[in-house]
């Protein structure tokens, strides 16, 4: 299918708040040409309305806006942060952003299935969140 790039797969240290944190997952999707530069702006707007809605368990958040919020071609993006990222009002931290840019209601949800399986194995969740480097994250996702 590859909806994962190994150009959008990227690892950083730490964000200094999930705004940021929004930023740098969506900038490899912008470099490449999937999302318009509003895209990560849309999905900050949206957590502000309606909080964190794509936190999907602990230290996994798949941040990802409507098609039409600024979407040009279907593509995941992958960032790990090795520190926590603090959303307001929320205990639980992210380290794990799968940013999802969807041309349309239905291209990527074979993907989302795949992810889904993927990150339901708490071990597998461990190994992906402690990856050496990007080209071994990118080795977790290379087949969805």
């Amino acid at each position: 299918m590859g909806l994962v790039k190994l150009e959008n797969v990227k690892i950083y240290k730490q964000a200094d708040d999930w705004r940021e944190a929004i930023r740098i997952s969506v900038k490899p999707l912008e470099d490449g040409g999937y999302v318009k530069s509003c895209y990560k702006d849309e999905i900050i707007g949206n957590v502000e309305k309606l909080g964190p809605y794509f936190l999907i368990a602990d230290d996994i958040a798949m941040p990802h806006a409507r098609p039409e919020q600024g979407t040009i071609e279907t593509q995941i993006g992958i960032t790990l942060f090795r520190e926590g990222v603090q959303f307001d009002g929320k205990e639980s931290t992210a380290r794990l952003f799968v940013t999802l840019a969807a041309k349309d209601n239905d291209s990527h949800l074979e993907a989302l299935v795949k992810i889904s399986e993927l990150l339901s194995d708490e071990a597998m969740v461990e190994d992906i969140l402690t990856a050496s480097d990007e080209q071994a994250l990118y080795q977790y996702f290379e087949r969805i």
